[in-house]
């Protein structure tokens, strides 16, 4: 009898131990941020820089160290060049993968890369023009990287992304912060040595 208890307690925590891991893993990690951005491929001619805004989350997956997918919504606003407050437009809303490079790793600071595939609607803002609103949606691609840094249970990052339809695009130059939550303790034990040299 204290066998077969024994045995089945054993399974129990064998089955509990990873499923309890993946979900404390899995969680949500929201993360906001801006730059600025310029122009490429159409959107090259005759603009200037502009700017971009974003807010997203990411869901890391426990199985790969490092590997999250997630969600960006960006705003970007590229103006023409010239007094007639004439500017291109991108809200976008793109499905993207990530990863850190060295999660596991005591340094602090952390390459990334990201990438992915989402919609995006061109509207073009005429200013004090005589020309026409117009607005086009299509497919884009996003794609760049940066660097992070773990501070307490925030992480502060900065990169630069390139976001394009095939025909015009943006250049962007970015920072933003992610709420991670706290880092394990071993981590900060790990961490705590680093700064403490």
């Amino acid at each position: 009898m204290k066998r077969s208890l024994l045995a089945a307690l054993v399974l129990v925590g064998a089955v509990a131990l990873p499923v309890s891991n993946l979900a404390a893993q899995r969680r949500v990690v929201p993360f906001f941020g801006g730059g600025v951005a310029s122009g490429n491929g159409d959107l090259s001619d005759d603009t200037d820089t502009g700017w971009l805004g974003y807010v997203g989350f990411d869901v890391p997956l426990s199985l790969t160290p490092g590997l999250s997918v997630g969600v960006t919504a960006s705003y970007a606003h590229i103006p023409y060049k010239g007094s007639f407050n004439e500017a291109m437009n991108i809200p976008g809303l793109f499905a993207e993968v990530g990863y850190v490079i060295g999660e596991r790793s005591s340094f602090p600071v952390k390459p990334f890369l990201r990438g992915g595939l989402g919609l995006e609607v061109h509207k073009y803002d005429p200013g004090s023009t005589a020309f026409r609103e117009e607005s086009e949606t299509g497919l884009s691609f996003s794609g760049g990287g940066g660097l992070g840094m773990r501070v307490a249970s925030v992480m502060v990052f900065g990169g630069a992304q390139y976001v394009t339809n095939g025909d015009a695009g943006y250049l962007a130059i970015h920072g933003g912060v992610a709420f991670p939550g706290k880092a394990a303790r071993g981590a900060s034990r790990t961490l705590r040595s680093v700064f403490a040299r």
